[in-house]
């Protein structure tokens, strides 16, 4: 039995050492797969944080595109509201000027309006109250000048100040909202580079 016990030793022997092998095979296979794997993993994170980092960068830059533009509308939107307050003073300090200057800016603003005929002037009541003879011939030199002649209305008109001259059927507004209506892109360019340029 001893040659037996023999054999059964030498096999077990070599299957424990096959076995020993097997198993060194399959941890050197493992540790292989497992640092193929890390290697993988290390590229895709790597990869999937190059991206997410341009994502994130043209995120930041989109953003900072979008305040800068929030920015300059808010600019300019402080500037228009600005220009308007100016303008809106300005028509203000136009009707509250005393009657000599406010009724030399009108005679500038009559002497473009006239026509070689009969025609009547029309101006609220405030201004119909504190009219200057000056202003009256003034008017009707110009009008004269200009081949018609020009009365005054008693009947106020409601209009902020300035006037509305009638020829006929033919109405020309010259009230202050009308005129710095018509002129408010020429106004406000001019406010704008006293302003801001």
């Amino acid at each position: 039995m001893a040659g037996i016990e023999k054999i059964t030793n030498e096999i077990l022997a070599d299957g424990e050492k096959e076995a020993a092998r097997i198993i060194s095979d399959a941890e050197k296979a493992a540790e292989k797969a497992r640092s193929d794997k890390e290697k993988d993993c290390k590229v895709f994170s790597d990869t999937a944080n190059e991206r997410l980092e341009r994502k994130l960068s043209a995120e930041r830059k989109k953003i900072q595109s979008q305040c800068e533009q929030i920015e300059k509308l808010t600019i300019l939107k402080a500037k228009q509201e600005i220009i308007e307050g100016v303008l809106e003073k300005s028509k203000e300090r136009l009707i509250n000027e005393d009657a000599e200057g406010y009724f030399a800016a009108l005679i500038k603003l009559l002497e473009g309006q006239l026509r070689p005929e009969a025609g009547v002037l029309f101006m609220n009541a405030r201004d119909n109250a504190r009219v200057t003879n000056t202003f009256k011939n003034e008017a009707m030199g110009l009008a004269g000048a200009a081949g018609g002649t020009i009365s005054f209305s008693d009947s106020p008109i409601n209009i902020d100040g300035g006037f509305v001259l009638k020829y006929g059927n033919i109405e020309i507004n010259s009230s202050l909202d009308a005129v710095f209506d018509e002129r408010k892109d020429e106004l406000t360019d001019i406010v704008n580079k006293t302003l801001f340029v």
